[in-house]
Order: structure tokens, then C-alpha cells, then sequence
């Protein structure tokens, strides 16, 4: 494995982390492999990290490429620089694909929380936009009201906001025809379920495009993966059932990108090493 890390031009908060596997190993038949990248949530004011780090391991251990987005936050974030960021991560990961083995019509987004609103933000308003998206209990919007408008004057760079500022930031009324595959996974007991990862789900099916919404019925809001990886200690954040979104997605991500696909070899490299011999 490589690890690869960057500042990302004129924004010196903001970095691009990146494990790149070992493509002397193909997937399937290929060494060319699908990429993932991952945004911790909290809030625009802070990045969870365990939300960041174990979460793209877990799909490095899938065969994918990963990558992390450290993106601007708190006064930084003003202006919503975060997705003129994550618009140059996915840039420059298509740049550099053919260096990096990444197939480059083959990039996700994984985002939780706000970092679900800036992935689900990517899909619809970036200039360089994903392939699919992966949304963990994503915020869909930033309201104007009072005690829940702290991303939203994050995002503004100021405390005095609008409706028509909040409307900005409200996704599920931009989602098009053009809008990338999701994956959403929620529990019924977040209270922001029922303005995100529903509200999501139902655009989607208005416009007949592809998604797949699984909502796990216990659990409260940032359980990232639900296991004892991304548990930080604390046995509240694991959950077995919960636990199963990630698998689910990697289901998810072959279907939407295409299965590898695998043939019978008869010999390992070490028989062909010595046959030739």
C-alpha cells in the first residue's frame, strides 16, 4: 500500500489523504480498481475521526482505493469552501488515475452527518462530480432555526441568516435527473432520518433514479461503521445490526460499477516461476 497525502491548493486547512493498493495484485482481472472517498461528519465545525481513518480502511480491505477528505471547517468553511474541495479531490484523483491504477469513472463519495450533506453536495453542484454516492445518516439541509442553524452560519461565515441563505443548502429540492446513485443507511431512532436519508430516498424515487435506502431500526445518530473499529471505547457506538451497511454498500458499489470479474488460474505465481525455469 502507498499513502499519499496533499494540501489542497489555497485552502491550507483542507487535505486529501490516500491509500492506494498494491495493483501487482489485481482485482479480478484488473489492475485498474474503483476508489471511495470518504468525508467525516461533524457539524462543519469539527471532523469525527471515526468517521474518517477506520471507514476508509474498511474499504481499502474491499479492494478499492481510499481516500480521506479533510475538508475546511468552522470559520474556514465559510463561503462553503468545502465543495470547491471536494470538487478538487475528485479532480485531482482523475488526474492522477492512470498513475494510481484508479478507474476513474469508478469514484464514490462516503459521507456521514454534514459529511453526508457535503458528498450528497458533490453529486448535485460540484464541478467535478462523483459516480455514486454513500451517504451515512447524511444531513440533507441546513435550517434557519434556532439551536440547529450553527452549519448553516458556519457555512455563511456569519450569524446573520436568511431563509433564502438556508435554502441554499437545502439538497432534496436539487436533486435532478442527473443526480449520482446513493446508498443511504439511517436508524428510525435519528431524529435526523426524517430530513435526510427519507427525504433522499423519496426524490429518488420520484425521478426513477437509482438508490438503495436501508434504515436499521435502533441506534442513535454517528454510529460510523457500529463496530469495535470505529467505536473510539465506547460500547454505545456498536450496534451488530447496524454494523451491516458496510458490507451492504460494497454489494452495492459492484452492482453500480460492475462485479470483478475473476477466471480459474490453475497456478500460483511461484509454479509459473519455477515451470519457466
Amino acid at each position: 500500500m502507498e499513502w499519499i497525502h496533499t494540501t489542497i491548493p489555497g485552502h491550507a486547512d483542507a487535505t486529501l489523504e490516500g491509500f492506494l493498493l498494491d495493483c501487482e495484485i489485481t482485482l479480478g482481472q484488473e489492475k485498474e480498481r474503483p476508489a471511495v472517498l470518504v468525508c467525516p461528519g461533524g457539524g462543519y465545525l469539527y471532523l469525527a475521526p471515526r468517521e474518517a481513518e477506520p471507514v476508509a480502511l474498511s474499504y481499502a480491505a474491499q479492494g478499492f482505493h481510499a481516500f480521506i477528505l479533510r475538508y475546511s471547517v468552522g470559520p474556514a468553511a465559510g463561503g462553503f469552501s468545502p465543495l470547491e474541495e471536494i470538487s478538487w479531490a475528485i479532480g485531482y484523483i482523475r488526474e492522477n488515475a492512470e498513475q494510481w491504477h484508479v478507474a476513474r469513472e469508478k469514484i464514490a463519495v462516503c459521507g456521514f452527518s454534514a459529511g453526508g450533506h457535503l458528498a450528497l453536495s458533490a453529486g448535485l453542484l460540484a464541478e467535478n462530480k462523483p459516480n455514486a454516492m454513500i451517504l451515512g445518516y447524511p444531513a440533507a439541509s441546513a435550517p434557519n432555526m434556532p439551536g440547529v442553524d450553527f452549519m448553516l452560519k458556519t457555512l455563511e461565515g456569519r450569524e446573520n441568516v436568511t431563509d433564502a441563505d438556508a435554502a441554499k443548502y437545502d439538497l432534496v429540492p436539487q436533486i435532478t435527473k442527473e443526480a449520482p446513485p446513493v446508498f443511504l443507511a439511517a436508524t428510525s431512532e435519528d431524529l435526523l432520518t426524517s430530513f435526510g436519508a427519507l427525504p433522499i430516498a423519496r426524490a429518488y424515487s420520484e425521478r426513477n433514479l437509482s438508490y438503495e435506502l436501508h434504515v436499521f431500526q435502533f441506534g442513535p445518530h454517528g454510529y460510523s461503521l457500529g463496530d469495535a473499529v470505529s467505536a473510539d471505547g465506547s460500547i454505545g457506538q456498536i450496534d451488530e445490526a447496524f454494523a451491516h451497511w458496510q458490507p451492504l454498500s460494497v454489494i452495492w458499489l459492484n452492482r453500480i460499477f460492475g462485479k470483478p470479474v475473476f477466471i480459474e488460474k490453475q497456478m500460483g505465481r511461484l509454479s509459473q516461476m519455477l515451470k519457466r525455469k
